[in-house]
């Protein structure tokens, strides 16, 4: 291989292995015309690709063909990969927590995310950052586990070299001779823009700056080769012919089917003196969600206690605490723990979104969306309920589903006694248990210059509507590029007051920087700090539940531990004693997947 500092600027060459892989891809149908950036601040389009895009950067007139390639790949230069984030790493790129909320699955890694959305044909890979040398063997771990993924789909990945020394220890270079050492192994393109730039002035790096980023012509000549590579990549695997390539077989869609029921329902009935508080489960891997059954915790004893197994999802729970609607897929049960019996509901259960069945305000009729007959919107079929405590109103999102939780939403509808729908200002509407109010964010808040970030809640009446709304405006957090969102909101049992989470997200780091909780005091307006927690769990769908006696809230976060696995921690405020964020139990659940509660109740 040599010394990578010889490695040329651009590559002179393609091996066999790279047409390989553009025609596996293209049997797979990855797009031809785009392409995709991973990386750290560096990789963003405001600086990289993205100049040639806004038509900042242009060609020099020698090399007008560059054109055709402007013109050919013409919505990728500009164009914002999920991939790509200031504060990325190696290790982000494969870690659902770091995973764009606003675009990707719930669950789903970076990677897959970009995959989903842009489906790449090249794919560059410029990851500068890895601050320890001496754990440089863990960068390159991911960066090969990257480099799988991306050839396995089908894409031609091309990797650059870097010009800082952020990561040189004791005066070695520990990330360029990774970079192309992998280059060379798995026979893909490296473009070597350290190599270049040790002709440019301050060797092409920013001197007013921390020695991290690049000078505007440090910027300029790594755009310039990155275009020259593409283009030379481009036109090499276009001209040469077809290789034959069998087509990986598509896994046959999996059609609804004619579910029978089981004979019996195997369940555990928890011993729940002094309450319980019961929830379903589910797992994401790359944004496929698998229902992974319904707990209850014993609240006195501290105890999780398993009621059904893997496949089944909680949808709501009698106030008694006796009687469970449950699912698994399109099979709606009732299952009651005093009687140890169960019944089905029904066989057409549309269960795509995350609450599509519940009980009426007294335990008796149930209110279920069905396949078979769907509410159809002016946006789509309804996925979603909202439990209101008013009968004969029917709160609702219509809108498109993909898969479980993956699901789109257009518009918050009320259907009415006559069957007609009115369309309701709401965005994620709590109705309060009295059924007199209800809590709602404002979708025309929601813009691209706060990145879609909410920071007030909206109250009103719900017979009177828009002349007795309320807004409650939250602390604005400072910070680079920091939009706290109102991530979830809960009335207490006599509907007076309201437990919310507010997320102080950053925009940099694609992650939760800590979780801030207040508890609002309808009565009287009044917004009381209730600590805060330092953690990303607040993005990672965040859950709470009150006490039947208003007395204290629990509070289920999802969080990873050292071993990049998921654990469930059980935090609890009480507000007799005033006590905030007390961790009730480090761990109640743990798996190598992404794990979330989907619905929970305390009974």
């Amino acid at each position: 291989m040599g010394d990578w500092r010889d490695f040329p600027i651009l590559p002179e060459t393609f091996s066999p292995r790279v047409f390989e892989i553009y025609a596996q891809g293209q049997a797979l149908g990855r797009a031809p015309d785009h392409f995709s950036v991973i990386g750290d601040c560096q990789s963003i389009p405001f600086v990289f690709l993205g100049p040639f895009g806004r038509g900042e950067q242009r060609p020099d007139a020698t090399e007008n063909y560059l054109w055709d390639a402007l013109t050919y790949f013409k919505g990728s230069f500009d164009r914002w990969s999920v991939t790509s984030r200031g504060g990325f790493t190696a290790a982000s790129i494969l870690s659902p927590m770091q995973a764009d909320p606003q675009l990707c699955k719930v669950g789903e890694t970076p990677l897959a995310c970009e995959y989903r959305l842009n489906n790449p044909a090249f794919v560059f890979i410029t990851l500068e950052t890895w601050l320890d040398p001496n754990t440089i063997d863990r960068y390159e771990m991911y960066v090969r586990r990257i480099l799988d993924e991306v050839i396995a789909r089908g894409s031609v990945p091309i990797l650059l070299t870097k010009a800082d020394v952020s990561e040189v220890g004791q005066g070695v270079h520990v990330i360029n001779p990774t970079i192309v050492r992998l280059a060379y192994e798995y026979q893909v393109p490296v473009v070597n823009f350290w190599r270049s730039a040790q002709y440019l002035e301050n060797r092409g790096i920013d001197p007013t700056r921390e020695g991290f980023h690049l000078s505007a012509e440090g910027y300029r000549v790594k755009n310039i080769l990155a275009l020259r590579a593409l283009y030379q990549l481009w036109q090499a695997v276009q001209g040469q012919e077809a290789v034959s390539a069998q087509p990986t077989p598509s896994p046959q869609a999996a059609l609804p089917s004619e579910q029978q029921s089981p004979e019996i329902i195997q369940f555990n009935r928890p011993d729940c003196q002094g309450g319980c508080v019961f929830f379903g489960t589910a797992l994401s891997r790359d944004g496929k969600v698998t229902l992974n059954g319904v707990f209850a915790y014993a609240y006195a004893r501290h105890e999780v206690i398993p009621i059904l197994g893997e496949g089944f999802d909680l949808q709501d729970v009698s106030q008694d605490g006796h009687r469970l609607l449950v699912n698994t897929e399109n099979n709606l049960y009732e299952i009651n723990l005093q009687e140890n019996t169960w019944r089905l509901i029904s066989e057409t259960f549309d269960s795509l979104g995350r609450q599509g069945a519940y009980w009426d305000s007294q335990d008796r009729e149930i209110v279920y969306l069905d396949r078979t007959a769907p509410i159809e919107t002016d946006k789509g079929q309804a996925f979603t309920l909202y439990p209101s405590s008013r009968d004969g109103e029917i709160y609702l999102e219509g809108g498109i589903c993909d898969s479980k939780d993956a699901c789109r939403g257009q518009g918050v509808y009320r259907l009415n006694p006559d069957h007609s729908l009115t369309a309701l200002p709401y965005l994620q509407p709590v109705f309060s248990p009295d059924g007199r109010l209800v809590t709602f964010l404002n979708p025309q808040a929601a813009q691209s210059l706060n990145y879609y970030h909410i920071r007030y809640l909206l109250l009103q009446e719900v017979e009177r509507g828009l002349p007795s709304q309320r807004a409650f405006y939250f602390r604005e957090e400072r910070g680079f590029m920091i939009y706290p969102d109102v991530r979830a909101y809960a009335f207490s049992p006599d509907s007076k007051r309201l437990m919310v989470l507010y997320d102080v997200y950053s925009e940099y780091y694609e992650q939760s920087q800590f979780s801030q909780f207040y508890l609002l005091d309808l009565e009287h307006g009044r917004i009381a700090d209730f600590g805060r927690l330092r953690s990303p769990a607040a993005s990672l769908n965040p859950r709470m539940v009150w006490s039947p006696d208003g007395q204290q809230v629990l509070f289920f976060l999802t969080e990873p531990d050292a071993e990049g696995r998921y654990l469930i921690r059980l935090y609890r405020s009480d507000l007799t004693s005033g006590e905030n964020l007390i961790l009730e139990q480090p761990q109640i659940l743990l798996s190598e997947d992404y794990i979330y509660l989907t619905n929970l109740y305390w009974r």
